[in-house]
């Protein structure tokens, strides 16, 4: 008896094709939702302090650096797969060294 490892291999490569594209549409989604809240907390931002309301500017300061770092992680997904098959060791070590710091920076900010 004979398989027939083609449709095993298509199958593979279906559902590979299916988490990629889960995976992009996610990230897709979460830059967006990062875009949205980054954009209406600097107007709110704004407005706030037009009004001089200061306690209201440190809620929106919350949410922007919320949606800071939702940027950043999307940021950073995508740099991973730009270098991911780099095959000089420089551009991973740059990669950590980029993103190491804007962990810290955040951290003390």
């Amino acid at each position: 008896m004979a398989t027939n490892n083609n449709g095993n291999k298509s199958s593979s490569s279906s559902k590979t094709q299916k988490r990629n594209t889960s995976l992009k549409w996610v990230l897709n989604m979460l830059s967006f939702v990062a875009l949205v809240l980054v954009g209406v907390c600097l107007l709110l931002q704004v407005i706030f302090n037009a009004i001089d309301a200061s306690k209201l500017a440190g809620a929106t300061n919350a949410i922007r650096t919320v949606g800071e770092c939702i940027a950043y992680c999307v940021i950073a997904v995508y740099a991973f797969f730009f270098i991911r098959h780099k095959k000089n060791p420089v551009w991973a070590v740059l990669y950590a060294i980029a993103l190491t710091a804007i962990l810290i920076l955040i951290i003390f900010r």
